[in-house]
């Protein structure tokens, strides 16, 4: 599900914003854009997503404006095997030259390469706890606008549940007509191929009830009406529903299929064609519903 939530705070080291931006995705995927020194946090900030969103490619984003009574500190740090090569270098140098005076603090002072000035990073395990704290209001905003959303598409899919209820009952009034129609059309044939034979009426009506036993499809019609059921509860659940309902839709369209096949009558394929229309859809908005 697609959202944005925000949220700031002032730590001793400066203003703390976090953003965070979910995209639809059918698992979860968390990006993390952190400054510089707070890479330390990543693993309990993705821990804390976890905790909050279980579907959607989440991208977090922290942002540290340094406040001005924040005064870093440094330090100097010393390549010591470099200086001694440097120091070798040089003393090799005057050997082979000829040169005169003496290789001296001087020399490796002016090397850039060997003296390092660096700023102590601070501590941010420190300030955990603020820092959670703001990650926290983020997540609840992102959360609050993905239930919005939730809402628009909960409703979308409700709708196109009635929708296939309607079909399936069409389907469940035709049903008792197919043998029906399939026993006329049979005769029919029967009566045009043999027409001065004589007529089986047992081998015809043996081949009827095979034909009413294999295109019975009241089992299917049962689970169907289970499915979506289960899909109706699952608006009023809280939490994640979205894999489940993942789940019911591919139970729902294998039921539909098998509709269509055993069946073999026209009108009912024209609302199987109507009612896999909707479940695929409705599999399409599923994507997008944690």
């Amino acid at each position: 599900m697609t959202g944005y939530g925000s949220a700031e705070g002032n730590l001793p080291l400066g203003k703390v914003t976090v953003e965070i931006r979910s995209l639809n995705h059918k698992y979860l995927e968390i990006s993390l854009r952190l400054p510089r020194g707070f890479f330390v946090l990543e693993p309990m900030i993705r821990d804390l997503v976890k905790k909050w969103i279980s579907r959607g490619r989440v991208e977090l984003t922290m942002r540290v404006d340094r406040s001005s009574s924040f005064v870093p500190r440094y330090r100097l740090e010393a390549d010591m095997n470099l200086a001694e090569e440097y120091i070798h270098l040089l003393q090799k140098i005057k050997k082979m030259f000829d040169l005169e005076g003496e290789v001296s603090l001087d020399h490796i002072a002016g090397a850039s390469e060997i003296l390092s000035f660096l700023e102590i990073e601070e501590n941010v395990n420190l300030y955990w706890d603020e820092i959670a704290s703001i990650i926290a209001r983020s997540l609840q905003a992102l959360d609050e606008f993905r239930k919005k959303e939730g809402g628009i598409l909960g409703d979308d899919l409700m709708g196109r549940v009635k929708e296939i209820k309607k079909l399936i009952e069409e389907i469940k009034s035709r049903a008792p007509c197919i043998v029906d129609s399939y026993r006329d059309r049979l005769r029919d044939r029967v009566r045009i191929l043999i027409e001065g034979n004589d007529y089986d009426e047992v081998r015809f009506y043996q081949e009827v009830a095979y034909f009413a036993d294999r295109s019975d499809i009241s089992e299917e019609l049962i689970r169907m009406e289970s499915h979506l059921s289960q899909l109706e509860s699952k608006q009023e659940r809280e939490g994640p529903v979205g894999k489940t309902i993942d789940f019911i839709l591919q139970e729902m369209n294998r039921e539909i299929n098998t509709i269509g096949a055993k069946a073999n009558d026209a009108l009912v394929a024209h609302k199987v064609i109507e009612a896999k229309g909707e479940i695929e859809r409705m599999r399409e908005q599923a994507q997008n519903i944690e």
